[in-house]
């Protein structure tokens, strides 16, 4: 969309670069799937190396007591990128996007333990997160805003121009 402004290729790579914080969510969803049908074992090989920064990071914050580390990593996001006006919209537009797209897969892991026995509703989610990430990384690589009906439309009201 031309009235947000052109991107060059930094912000096409930092606004791509935050889906792999949701990427890295999403392959809790799948944990099981490897054992179920070991035809998968590679794309999660490719998905571990691909996501390798993501898991240096998070294993850095993860000696936090009570598991702060995510919720750390989340607050400076947040403030540190979203709230940030310095920073570019398209910049900012990614990130809160993944943030809520991380939000919604923490939401659906603690309802799928709550629920125990739902490993296929899991499985289906995983590929539904997996897909969403992947679309997002393109189309901000590409320079374009990506589009999931209802998160855009909360993280238009949260990011007012």
């Amino acid at each position: 969309m031309v009235w947000r402004g052109s991107t060059d290729y930094k912000d096409r790579f930092f606004g791509a670069a935050v889906y792999l914080f949701a990427l890295y969510d999403a392959l809790g969803l799948g944990v099981a799937l490897p054992a179920q049908i070991p035809a998968l074992i590679p794309l999660f090989n490719l998905l571990q190396l691909l996501l390798l920064p993501n898991s240096l990071i998070y294993g850095l914050f993860s000696g936090f007591p009570l598991g702060l580390g995510g919720l750390i990593i989340f607050f400076t996001l947040y403030l540190a990128v979203v709230q940030n006006h310095k920073i570019a919209y398209f910049i900012r537009f990614n990130t809160l996007q993944s943030i809520l797209i991380g939000i919604l897969i923490a939401l659906v892991q603690i309802v799928l333990q709550t629920l125990s026995g739902l490993s296929l509703i899991g499985s289906v989610l995983f590929f539904v997160a997996i897909g969403a990430c992947f679309y997002c990384i393109v189309q901000s690589i590409l320079g374009r805003y990506p589009e999931i009906p209802s998160i855009s439309q909360v993280v238009y009201t949260q990011l007012p121009r």
